[in-house]
This record gives C-alpha cells, sequence and structure tokens, in this order.
C-alpha cells in the first residue's frame, strides 16, 4: 500500500514517523547480536520483538486513518 504523506492528517503523520523510526531501530539492532553477552540474549530478543510489533501497530493504525480520513469521504 501507498500512502501519499501529503493528504494525511497530523495524528497519522506521527504514527507514520513513530513506526519507521520503530522498524528501523528493530532491524539495525540484528546488526549488534554478535557483540551481545551470553546472559543479555533474552533481553535483545525482547527489545527487537517489542519494537518490531510497536512498528506493526503503528503502521496499521497510519493505514486505517488514511482510510477513514475526511479526504476519502464523500
Amino acid at each position: 500500500m501507498c500512502l501519499a504523506r501529503r493528504n494525511l492528517n497530523p495524528k497519522a503523520r506521527r504514527f507514520i514517523a513513530i513506526g519507521n523510526l520503530c522498524l528501523f531501530t528493530s532491524i539495525t539492532l540484528g546488526l549488534f547480536d554478535k557483540d551481545i553477552r551470553p546472559e543479555h540474549v533474552m533481553i535483545y530478543h525482547f527489545t527487537r520483538g517489542a519494537l518490531l510489533g510497536l512498528a506493526i501497530c503503528f503502521l496499521y493504525a497510519t493505514a486505517r486513518l488514511s482510510r477513514c480520513g475526511p479526504q476519502n469521504q464523500g
């Protein structure tokens, strides 16, 4: 799905920015998995999973807000 950011309301723009930031951070953390001590592996995996889950939620909310926006009514 391609969203035109100019047509989004401010709340949806914030959600897409937060979602993309969480997605970028989660993917980037994959570069540092060799430097993790064995006792911190569970925290590392939890953080990556939580960020990925947040990214999915925020990007889904953006898609819902863009679909239900006032520009699409009528």
